[in-house]
């Protein structure tokens, strides 16, 4: 597996996205390229024979704090690693930053029994821990 930095081609982008049914993002391609181009970095996991397996981006100050924006690995390589590579590369190029944060599903869903526990393995903590709040809004 080879990590590099860079958006991959918007058709192996949509792809991707595709195949892990994050739909909001492949039903107006251009938005998704525009995501991608307004991304402080994207980092992209790609398997020896060329096949894109995962990628992640961050939308960043570059100093202050990142947001890892999506990690998204293909169904077909999960539980082998890409998701840690991607996230490990990202520490370790956000390292100077005073606070990484990303959002996931909820305590209570199915994908939270997967994600928290990998999470936490990789140093993230839940906000309460930290002494934080987080706020959304869907306009």
């Amino acid at each position: 597996m080879r990590i590099t930095a860079g958006a991959p081609p918007l058709d192996r982008a949509i792809a991707l996205y595709d195949a892990v049914g994050w739909t909001a993002y492949t039903r107006d391609p251009d938005r998704l390229a525009r995501s991608l181009a307004g991304s402080h970095l994207v980092v992209t996991a790609w398997d020896d024979d060329g096949g894109l397996r995962g990628l992640a981006r961050t939308v960043s100050d570059g100093e202050s704090i990142c947001y890892i924006q999506d990690l998204l690995v293909h169904p077909a390589s999960r539980r082998r690693g890409v998701a840690r590579a991607l996230l490990e590369d990202i520490q370790g190029r956000y390292g100077h930053c005073m606070f990484l944060a990303l959002s996931t599903d909820a305590e209570g869903t199915e994908d939270a029994a997967l994600s928290h526990p990998f999470y936490r393995a990789l140093g993230f903590q839940p906000h309460a821990e930290l002494r934080l709040a987080a706020f959304g809004y869907r306009p």
